[in-house]
């Protein structure tokens, strides 16, 4: 907890404006960079300061928990001038002692801890996902893929991380400073906009060289998109991949149209969503498409109804500058995923979302799928011991898809201790869904034999009332007498036992609660 205050505080003090004290930059003994406000080091106590809601305020932190403080010009501030602000802290503590004493909260408190993936970004390429509305979250993700696949083919390696990683910023600026202390080579960031017009929405995007300090101003592109056929729209007149280039500053060679190649796609039944090998629905039938690749290309027909699939598929030669022209004819089809890793043994998760210990897997290594969405589908494959693997897979309508994935061996000691916090956060998840489960039987078994014993507690006072009347006592008293006893005898025996059980299932019920939640 302490370690959180001191983050807050210092986040803070780089974010407010100081009118008093020396821009500087603050490291700590556990390597986190800041950027703030330096007033001054007195009694081994270090004042940094910054103004909120037109007031000036100080927080001091012990001197011991700074590696260094430096200006802008490297000068060390740490074990230089001890106090070059003294009249300014003077003058301002008094000015509000209620923010003093809240600051001084945090005076002893510990190192903060900065977010985990932060310590791998270093020399690499990130892709941040797109700021964008709910609406816009499946349109954004396909656009991603996209992009990624052809910035990969440039020869940029991508890494992808999302927004929320970064839970202490909410501008571009901040996310982009974060990558840049923390060594990453540069930064591809963006967001889905809606466009002038109703009917098309914008794509931006700025690619930032953070590795490069002479580079400050960015790569910019944009590209509108109609807002209905907004896949159709990037994949056409090669309207991606000149984004690409103009994101990467290259040439954008002059639009030729000769070159193009243009297939006709008829289906029987009408209505089929057309697609090619490793790409995302491209139109419906009737419709036609350009193709920039010269070389034999798989083209697919499919429609879907209650997760039953009809679908074709055929090769065409592109002919450039002319059009090609196919017809197909549905059939029932299975097609199917299969996915191996090397080792065997891994659990795959379907989606891109966050995996958390309640997310249940759809099988382990080898597994086979039957698929009712062909297509482009993210998979997350996870093994004790190897890197977590998020893959993209195109799942052919049909026929069947052959996936195999080499898992990486973890080295780093943070991502081992990481997964294995996540390995026993989703054991006590079991083992709690288990207990809770086997709760129930001695729950409702439990009730079922202490109602019996209310039975026989009924039928004993029964008969102790017939036996309290004063023609009771016949030849039969005796008999009653201890029918009457024995009645209580199993009412008793029924009453300890079914709440034996009744207590053992609740027990068993509520450390299963505390388990899985």
């Amino acid at each position: 907890m302490k370690k959180l205050i001191l983050t807050f505080a210092l986040f803070w003090v780089s974010a407010v404006s100081a009118s008093e004290g020396i821009p500087s930059l603050v490291e700590l003994v556990t390597g986190t960079k800041q950027a703030a406000q330096f007033l001054g080091v007195q009694n081994d106590t270090v004042s940094l300061g910054g103004t909120i809601k037109g007031k000036f305020t100080v927080i001091r932190i012990p001197k011991n928990r700074f590696k260094s403080i430096v200006d802008e010009k490297g000068n060390d501030l740490l074990n230089g001038t001890s106090a070059p602000a003294k009249d300014t802290i003077a003058q301002n503590t008094v000015l509000q002692d209620s923010s003093v004493q809240e600051t001084n909260q945090v005076e002893q408190v510990a190192e903060p801890h900065e977010p985990t993936f932060l310590d791998s970004v270093a020399g690499k390429h990130v892709f941040v996902d797109f700021e964008r509305r709910n609406s816009e979250s499946t349109l954004a993700e396909q656009l991603e893929n996209l992009i990624i696949r052809l910035l990969k083919e440039s020869g940029t390696p991508i890494w992808f991380v999302n927004r929320q990683n970064f839970n202490t910023c909410t501008d571009v600026a901040c996310i982009k400073d974060s990558l840049k202390i923390h060594g990453a080579a540069s930064a591809y960031i963006g967001r889905i906009t809606s466009a002038r017009t109703p009917d098309s929405i914008a794509v931006q995007m700025s690619r930032y060289i953070l590795e490069d300090s002479t580079k400050s101003a960015p790569n910019t592109a944009q590209v509108n998109l109609s807002a209905i056929h907004a896949l159709t729209d990037a994949l056409s007149k090669d309207k991606l991949h000149r984004f690409v280039l103009r994101l990467q500053g290259e040439a954008i060679p002059a639009e030729t149209y000769n070159n193009k190649s243009y297939v006709r796609v008829e289906t029987n039944p009408e209505g089929a969503n057309i697609v090619t090998k490793g790409n995302v629905d491209i139109c419906k039938s009737p419709c036609t498409f350009v193709l920039t690749d010269s070389t034999k290309t798989d083209v697919y027909a499919y429609w879907g109804v209650d997760r039953q699939l009809w679908g074709a598929k055929s090769s065409v030669k592109p002919i450039p500058g002319d059009t090609a022209k196919i017809s197909l004819k549905l059939k029932r089809v299975k097609p199917e995923l299969l996915i191996h890793t090397n080792p065997e043994g891994a659990y795959i998760f379907a989606g891109s979302a966050k995996v958390t210990k309640k997310t249940k897997p759809v099988g382990t290594s080898p597994r086979k799928f039957q698929i009712y969405d062909p297509g482009l589908s993210t998979v997350q494959i996870r093994m004790e011991g190897f890197k977590d693997t998020t893959l993209t897979v195109f799942a052919a309508p049909t026929e069947l898809t052959d996936v195999n994935v080499k898992l990486t061996p973890i080295t780093d000691q943070r991502e081992q201790l990481a997964q294995q916090e996540w390995l026993r956060e989703r054991k006590k998840n079991f083992i709690g869904k288990t207990l809770i489960g086997s709760s129930i039987a001695p729950i409702l078994l439990g009730t079922l034999i202490m109602y019996l014993g209310t039975i026989d507690y009924d039928d004993a006072d029964r008969i102790k009332e017939d036996l309290n009347r004063p023609a009771a006592r016949g030849e039969n008293f005796q008999d009653q007498a201890a029918e009457n006893k024995d009645l209580i005898d199993k009412g008793d025996k029924k009453m300890i036992v079914g709440g034996s059980l009744l207590g053992a299932g609740i027990i068993l019920l509520g450390v299963g609660i505390v388990l899985n939640f």
